[in-house]
This record gives C-alpha cells, sequence and structure tokens, in this order.
C-alpha cells in the first residue's frame, strides 16, 4: 500500500492514533508534542473522521470518541450496538431485545436525535439503507474487520452531507493486515441461557513485493432465543394497581372473547363480559391481583435469535508510485424472527344472536338487552343478531411470528493517489450496494372472513339452521379468498375455535423489501505550499463531487397491503427514489504555529450544497477553530449548520397503520383531569355515546390505539444549527482531559401531525392547548365506532417539529506505569441539560426529555451518563473492569397515575481479561453486570418486558469466553 509515498503513511499513521486510545481520541496536539522524536520527513498527514485535509499536527475542532480494536475485543462484542449503546452519547435504538416494537435490525441513535439522523459511514463513506427511512442495519458491517470506530457528534452535513444532523459513525476496517487470525467465542448467562456462539476467520497479506493486499475474512454468529417467561421479572404483564402497587395485567383481548358495552351495567355492575367455555358469561373481572387480562409476556423474546453469515474482501494494489486501485466487498446474510403472543382482534362484528348454539340462552338474553339490533323476527325477547367490539385472542391460529431475513451486498472500487510530486491528492471511487428483506408471517387472520363465519345460516322466522347433528352453517359459504369454506366460528368461550374454522382465519402474509444505492464520489486535496502560505503555514484544501442515487421498493401480499389483517400491522405498498448530486469545499487555515502566545491558531470552513430530485437545492456550512496559547491547553469551537432531506419513506409511503400506546380522555382509564363535565360534553359532540363516557367499555384495547399515517411529496428538508465551544488540557504526561458544550437545535423537523397519537388525543380534549375542541385539525384528526371506541387517529407526517439538545461531554484519561505494566483509566461522560420537542410551531406542550422516559420520550435519557474503563496490561495478560452509569430519570406524563414515576440511577461494572497462553494463542474471558443487577420494574409506563431493555440489562449476570489465534 504505497509503501514509499505520502499516502502510505498519512493511513498508517491516522490508524496508529486512533487505535492508541480505545474510548477516545482527545484531540490534543500529539504530533507537535512529539515531533522532537520524530523525523519531520517521516511525518505525513493524517485525517480523521469530520474532514477530507489531511493535516499535520492534526487537532480536531470537534469532540471525537472513538472504540478501538481492543474493546471490541475485550468485551467480546459480536453485535456492534451493544458496545456502542454504552457510549454516553448513544441513546439505545434498535437492538437484541427489541421484540415489539422491532424489525430484526440494528440501529445506531447518537444524542437520541433518532437513527435517520444519524449517518454511518464504512472508511468515510456510506453504507446502504436497509429501511426506506434511510436507516442502516449495523448487523451488516463485518465485527472481526473493525479496527476502530470514530464517533463524531454534532452536525457533519458540510462533510458528509444529508442525515449527519447528531453526527457520523465511522466504521474504520482492516484494510493492511498481514497474517491468519481466527477466533470462536460463546456467551451464556448465569440461567445458563441466552447463548451466543461466535466464530471468524481473517486472512490477509501482501504480495507483489509489498504493492499490494488483500483482506479476507468470514464470521459466523448463532444467537439463542430468551422469553419473557424465562425471567420472573418479565413472565407476567403488569399494570399499575392505582394504591401504588403493580398487580397482574394484560390485555382485553382474551381466549374466551370479551365484550365491553355501557349496556352490561346492570349485569352485576360490571361493564364488561367474559364467556364461559360453554357459552355463559359473567363480569369481567378489570382490577386485583386475580383477574381477566390475558397475560401476553412469556411467549415474546427479551433477546431474538439470529443466525448471521458475513462475508467480506478489501484490497489494494499500487499501479504507480502515485496511484493505487482499492477495492471493498461486504456480504451479511442475517436471520432475525420476532414473536408475540397469538392474535388478539379487536373488532367491531355483527354476529348471529337468537338460537345461536354457541351461546347459552341465558347469555343471549343477556346479551340482547345489551348490545341487540332491535330486530326479533320470532318474537322471543331475543334480539336476531348482536353488534360489538369483540376482543378475541385467536390461541386455536397458533403463534404468531414474523421471519425477516436480511440480504445485504455492497461493493466499492476506486483509484486515488498524488499528482506528481505535489502535495495534491485524488480519489476517485465507485459504490453499489442493496440489501434485500424477506419478510414471512405466521398467525394474522383475515378480518373480512372473521366477521363472515359469525353470521350464522338462518330461515325465514330467523331461526338457526342446524343439520342431523346439530351444527350450523355459515350464511355464506364462500371460501372469500380462503383454501377452505367457512366454517362457522365459535368464539364464545376458550378453545372452542375448531380447527376447519381457524383454517378458515388464517391468512398467508409476506412482503418483501429492496433498498438499492449507487454512489460515485471524486475528492481532490491538497494545499497552497509555494504558492501562498500563511505565518501558521500553507492553506489546506479540499474539493468533493458526490452523486448518490437511492431507490426502495415494498411489495407485500395483498391482505398486508390492504390492512384486512388482525395480527401484525397492515402495510401498504411503497415505492419510491431520488438522486442527488452534491459539491462540497472544504479549507484549513493555520493562522499561526508555534507563535508566542499562539502555539496553534487555525480556522476550518466547509460549505456543501446538494441538489435532491425530490427536496430541491439544500446547503450546509460549517465555521470551526481552535486557539492553543499554550501545548498543554487549547479552546475550540465549531459552528455547523446540517441539514437532513426528507427519505423515502416520508415522502412515498401510502396511508398505513400501527399501533401507539396512548390513553382516551373520554374513557374510562383517563386521568382524572379529564373526568369533567366539560370533556365529558366534547366527547359526546365527538362521537361518545353519553352512556359509556368515562367507563371502560371504551377503554383503548391493550391501551393502544391505531394510527394511521403516510408520506407527504411536499416536505422539505430539515434544518439545524450546531454549536460546540469546549477546550482540551493536556496536564501531564499522564492526564488529559477535554470538555465541550453543546447546542444543537433542528427546526421544519419531520414529524407525525400533532406530535403523534398520543398527544392528538390529549389536544383535542384539553380546552388550555392551542387547537383543541371541536371542528378542530386535533379532533378531526379522531375517528371513533358508532360504540365510541377509537377506530383510528390520523397522524401524517409535515414539517411542524422542532428539536433543540443542550448539554456537556466530558472525556478524561490518565496513563501510568504501576508494578512493572501500563494502567489506564478513560473516562467519557455527558451532561444533558436540555433535549425538548415541540410539536409545532406555537404549541403550549413543550415535551422535555432531559432525564425523562415514557410515552412521549421513549427510551430514558438520563441528564447524566457516564462510561469509564480501567485498564491494566502487563506482557502476558491484560485486565479491564468498565463502569457503566446510568442516571436517574422520571416519567414524562405527570397526568397518569404510575406507580413507578422515576427510576433511579443505575451503575453496571464489567470485568474482562485476556491472557496470553503463548505468543500466537490467547484466550478471553469476562463477566458482565458482575453484580446480577435486575433491571427496573415498571408498570403501564414500560416499553417492553415491564422495563425498557435496551437501556437496563434484563439478562443478568452474563459470562463470556474467547480463544483467538493470530499468525
Amino acid at each position: 500500500m504505497f509503501t514509499n509515498t505520502k499516502l502510505a503513511k498519512s493511513v498508517k499513521l491516522a490508524f496508529a492514533l486512533s487505535a492508541a486510545s480505545a474510548a477516545l481520541i482527545a484531540p490534543n496536539t500529539v504530533l507537535a508534542q512529539e515531533s522532537s522524536e520524530v523525523d519531520e520527513a517521516s511525518v505525513e498527514k493524517i485525517q480523521v473522521t469530520g474532514s477530507r485535509i489531511r493535516k499535520i499536527e492534526f487537532a480536531s475542532n470537534a469532540p471525537i470518541a472513538t472504540v478501538g480494536e481492543q474493546e471490541f475485543e475485550m468485551t467480546a462484542t459480536v453485535n456492534t450496538e451493544s458496545l456502542l449503546n454504552t457510549m454516553p452519547q448513544v441513546v439505545p435504538g434498535l437492538d437484541r431485545t427489541s421484540n415489539n416494537p422491532g424489525n430484526g435490525t440494528a440501529t445506531a441513535d447518537l444524542r437520541g436525535l433518532g437513527a435517520n439522523r444519524t449517518l454511518v459511514l464504512v472508511n468515510g463513506k456510506r453504507v446502504t439503507p436497509t429501511t426506506a427511512s434511510g436507516v442502516v442495519d449495523i448487523n451488516a458491517i463485518p465485527t472481526a474487520m473493525i479496527e476502530n470506530v470514530e464517533v463524531l457528534t454534532g452536525g457533519a452535513s458540510a462533510v458528509y452531507g444529508s442525515d449527519a444532523i447528531s453526527g457520523v459513525i465511522n466504521f474504520i476496517l482492516k484494510d493492511d493486515f498481514e497474517g491468519v487470525d481466527a477466533s470462536v467465542g460463546y456467551e451464556s448467562t448465569e440461567e445458563g441461557d441466552a447463548g451466543i456462539w461466535n466464530a471468524d476467520l481473517t486472512i490477509g497479506g501482501n504480495f507483489d513485493d509489498g504493492k499490494g493486499n488483500v483482506v479476507f475474512n468470514m464470521a459466523y454468529t448463532s444467537r439463542e432465543d430468551l422469553f419473557q417467561g424465562d425471567r420472573s421479572f418479565a413472565n407476567t404483564a403488569l399494570f399499575d394497581d392505582g394504591a401504588g402497587g403493580l398487580e397482574p395485567g394484560g390485555s382485553s383481548g382474551v381466549p374466551q372473547t370479551a365484550i365491553f358495552a355501557g349496556g352490561f351495567s346492570d349485569f352485576s355492575d360490571s361493564s364488561g363480559i367474559i364467556f364461559g367455555q360453554d357459552g355463559s358469561v359473567r363480569p369481567f373481572v378489570t382490577s386485583g391481583q386475580v383477574n381477566d387480562y390475558y397475560n401476553y409476556a412469556p411467549v415474546n423474546y427479551i433477546q431474538l435469535p439470529q443466525e448471521r453469515h458475513q462475508f467480506s474482501a478489501l484490497g489494494h494494489y499500487e499501479v504507480t508510485d502515485n496511484m493505487e486501485v482499492y477495492g471493498s466487498a461486504m456480504f451479511t446474510d442475517s436471520n432475525v424472527p420476532s414473536q408475540l403472543a397469538p392474535t388478539p382482534i379487536f373488532q367491531t362484528s355483527t354476529f348471529t344472536l337468537d338460537g345461536n348454539p354457541f351461546i347459552s340462552p341465558e347469555a343471549q338474553q343477556i346479551i340482547s338487552g345489551a348490545i341487540g339490533l332491535g330486530v326479533d323476527t320470532d318474537g322471543d325477547g331475543i334480539d336476531d343478531e348482536g353488534r360489538a367490539l369483540l376482543r378475541r385472542r385467536l390461541e386455536e391460529v397458533g403463534p404468531r411470528r414474523s421471519e425477516d431475513t436480511f440480504t445485504s451486498f455492497q461493493v466499492m472500487g476506486g483509484v486515488r493517489g498524488f499528482f506528481g510530486d505535489s502535495s495534491w491528492s485524488y480519489d476517485v471511487y465507485y459504490q453499489t450496494g442493496r440489501v434485500r428483506n424477506a419478510n414471512a408471517q405466521l398467525g394474522n387472520v383475515n378480518r373480512g372472513r372473521f366477521d363472515q363465519a359469525l353470521l350464522l345460516a338462518t330461515d325465514e322466522n330467523g331461526q338457526v339452521i342446524l343439520d342431523a347433528n346439530g351444527n350450523p352453517s355459515c350464511a355464506d359459504t364462500s371460501n372469500n379468498g380462503s383454501t377452505v369454506g367457512c366454517t362457522p366460528l365459535n368464539i364464545f368461550g376458550e378453545g372452542n375455535i375448531s380447527e376447519s374454522s381457524a383454517a378458515f382465519l388464517r391468512t398467508a402474509v409476506s412482503a418483501t423489501s429492496t433498498f438499492e444505492q449507487r454512489l460515485f464520489g471524486a475528492n481532490i486535496t491538497g494545499d497552497t505550499e509555494g504558492f501562498f502560505e500563511l505565518p501558521g503555514g500553507p492553506i489546506g484544501l479540499s474539493f468533493t463531487y458526490e452523486h448518490r442515487e437511492d431507490d426502495f421498493e415494498f411489495l407485500p401480499s395483498q391482505d398486508l397491503a390492504a390492512s384486512t389483517i388482525a395480527g401484525f400491522n397492515g402495510s401498504p405498498a411503497v415505492a419510491g427514489g431520488f438522486n442527488v448530486s452534491s459539491y462540497a469545499v472544504e479549507a484549513y487555515l493555520p493562522i499561526l504555529v508555534g507563535a508566542p502566545f499562539a502555539e496553534l491558531l487555525d480556522l476550518e470552513l466547509a460549505y456543501r450544497t446538494e441538489d435532491y430530485t425530490t427536496a430541491g437545492s439544500v446547503s450546509a456550512y460549517k465555521i470551526a477553530g481552535s486557539w492553543a496559547p499554550i501545548d498543554s491547553f487549547r479552546l475550540r469551537a465549531g459552528f455547523n449548520t446540517a441539514v437532513r432531506a426528507p427519505n423515502i419513506s416520508e415522502l412515498f409511503s401510502p396511508q398505513g397503520e400501527n399501533f401507539p400506546g396512548a390513553t382516551d380522555p373520554c374513557a374510562g382509564n383517563a386521568p382524572e383531569a379529564f373526568k369533567t363535565a366539560e370533556v365529558a360534553d366534547l366527547c359526546v359532540q365527538t362521537g361518545v355515546p353519553a352512556d359509556v363516557v368515562h367507563t371502560a367499555a371504551i377503554n383503548p384495547a391493550s391501551g393502544q390505539v391505531r394510527a394511521l399515517s403516510g408520506g407527504n411529496p411536499n416536505l422539505v428538508e430539515e434544518e439545524a444549527e450546531t454549536l460546540t465551544v469546549g477546550f482540551v488540557f493536556d496536564a501531564t504526561d499522564e492526564i488529559s482531559l477535554s470538555l465541550d458544550y453543546f447546542d444543537i437545535e433542528i427546526d421544519d423537523a419531520v414529524s407525525s401531525f400533532g406530535g403523534g397519537a398520543n398527544n392528538i388525543l390529549d389536544t383535542c380534549y384539553d380546552s388550555s392547548k392551542a387547537g383543541s375542541g371541536l371542528g378542530g385539525a386535533f379532533c378531526n384528526a379522531i375517528n371513533r365506532r358508532s360504540d365510541g371506541t377509537i377506530d383510528y387517529v390520523e397522524a401524517g407526517t409535515q414539517n411542524v417539529a422542532s428539536i433543540t439538545l443542550k448539554g456537556y461531554d466530558l472525556i478524561a484519561s490518565y496513563e501510568t506505569e504501576v508494578m512493572g505494566g501500563d494502567l489506564s483509566v478513560r473516562y467519557l461522560g455527558t451532561y444533558t441539560t436540555e433535549s425538548d420537542f415541540l410539536p409545532f410551531d406555537g404549541s403550549p406542550d413543550l415535551i422535555e426529555c432531559a432525564g425523562n422516559f415514557g410515552a412521549n420520550c421513549g427510551e430514558p435519557v438520563p441528564e447524566y451518563k457516564h462510561r469509564t474503563t480501567m485498564t491494566y496490561s502487563a506482557d502476558d495478560y491484560t485486565l479491564q473492569l468498565l463502569w457503566r452509569y446510568v442516571g436517574e430519570v422520571s416519567d414524562d406524563d405527570d397526568s397518569q397515575d404510575y406507580t413507578v414515576e422515576k427510576i433511579d440511577g443505575f451503575n453496571y461494572f464489567d470485568v474482562a481479561g485476556t491472557y496470553f497462553l503463548t505468543e500466537n494463542f490467547r484466550v478471553t474471558a469476562g463477566v458482565d453486570n458482575m453484580f446480577d443487577k435486575t433491571p427496573p420494574i415498571i408498570g403501564g409506563n414500560d416499553e417492553q418486558s415491564n422495563t425498557y431493555p435496551a437501556t437496563y440489562d434484563v439478562f443478568g449476570r452474563t459470562y463470556y469466553v474467547n480463544f483467538r489465534v493470530s499468525y
């Protein structure tokens, strides 16, 4: 690899500096301090994440946190997100615990601003996204090939383009490896479950007298499942009991079938009934340690199983002293299923009542008086039919399971080098990638066939027709798209659905999605040496052109596209794409170097303009600088504008459905603040029958409402401003630290209308809020059924929101010699003072998430988090202690009476060690969650598993071991 050129020295020195710090490249003037020890001719220019300009005495004007290869090995990291999520700048996204919500991918979310605002790079170039939202599944990045990961927080759009609002995560892969490296590892919890096997082999070598190098890697991962039923804290879905405790809860979609309606108020003072196996009814018990809710928890995953195969190759060859060709290829096949409890159907349906052999005569009378349709053909006092919102858990249909297989490849080739003997270099490359997701679902049922099978054949007198064996038949016997004909459906009692009826309900659901990206780029970098120089040296310049084409297609089967299923969410077809051409220029101005009171005074400038076929022209710029009055102390500041063009999903998605957690202000479980005469009157005006206002009859099923949202082709780009101000101080040769203040403000943020379904409901019925009341946009977005229950809430996307994030990053390191070995302590901490979301201009409902979690903020965002690594290395062993602290958080919804309104701070300690058995063979072993901390257990304000499993350890004490051989 350019064994005798400037580029070779530049790249190698950059990697050496990056790998030297396992937790951080504290951006100090390393090269300046060591210049007396290194031949000046051998010290060339380096480049790290955040700039394409290589500079001598490089000192980043933005904090860059780095996770090195040693960290991956010492923690036996198999899935990269698990290590990234321990960094305080990262709010966990989707990971191995993301069963519901989740889609089989793993994502990175810097600062909690969203995975779609975090740009993921490999060796400084974009990674092909996985979803229509432009989000990268970092499962596709080969862990064994990672040399280090550089995390630059703050806007980087001026350098890298759209999506880098919260920053950049740059995975730097091994591209100059010689030898053979093989490893095999296994981890398991103390309970002997949740095992993960992994193995990888890396082979690399030089050829043609060192002019070329090729590295090849293959890796295999097998991750076992773990169910909520395997952990005592998660095996029962918990509710808040309203008296400061927790009680068993779950879903009102029960295997026996439940009906809630105001007309049952005379039946044992209950507004809900539940069926016995003989078709009788009794009151539905809605509270207490023994109640009728269905416990859906045990069969849900805590750890999603995974089987993953990866193949990667990188190579380069020196054609001449000043030109090198290079390329890379990555292939990943990842299979990740998710599993939920059997399908619950919540559907307002008409069913045969009078003479129905599945319902007892006494129950027919009770039901007729409450929800009969008023037609009694035979005059026996029981209506022919009833109609209600039926709540049924379809256990007889079978498990509800989604199988996702992701197949991805990314191939890149380029040529780079220098123009003669000058300092000007070039890099021209082309990259293409594709990610295909094949999804197959089990356990879905067709809603139309469910309704069809509830209506029985009757004669002219309204009497149900029975055959010689006393069995009824369907009024409509057609198969209605099924492979079998209609069989009467007995949902009135647990276990009463026959196999033939279940077969009629089942519907095969599948979908494929494909994301394709093509990227061409060209970059010229150099300086003005010999032409024009500042007192500190020549001006560094970089000119970049990129052209990118993104295309996405989602093809669902018919039932999935039409949302005619119960089980998983309906998803209509999506197709769309865009092209973007980008031009960027950077300049580095070393104003003063080595002057009195100015060991370094520099300025960085960057500007980028992009022309989208969808959003039009967007631009971003950067102004950053630093001043080091003395060698050991440097002040730095940077101001960036950043943009994010709307992604394919936001632009082109048709109306689709999801089921967010929400509370209906008109329901019985509404907060007390809504239980007023004024709100009750508005409830009636907006479609709620007066006799069910503030009763359990219209409580949202499972605490969720159906929300419809879709794309908006008229969206424009999000715009952000990022300010960082800080200092770097090398107190001694052993101690260094940096402190940076960050301020990110995003305007025109793409968001669902009104801040989501929960906020739409709250705003409609709260007269103190702008936009509330009958006829307002918020109430108009709420659609109710005739019985008063919510059918759906419309929450489309618009450029309506704004986001503000402020805080401090503190990074410190200490290195010394102790007892013949090297001791290092590295600290990385973040204090978030403000993390606010404003749903729309003029909204009085500022959602404050710093130090909070819950329905509005989602994943906990502690005000303070840190990661401290203490490492001791001797001749043949290395020991490491990792201390992770997750600060306290409070629930963001003070209108609810949750039992757990505050989660205390959590300390986690992990210990690991590596021992070299021989020069070539070493073993690494460790224990995560050494003190076996149980996660915080909360009730209705949890995400899943009665907690937040991506933030808090749900596995308990975990052991791992890895054997590695290197030649």
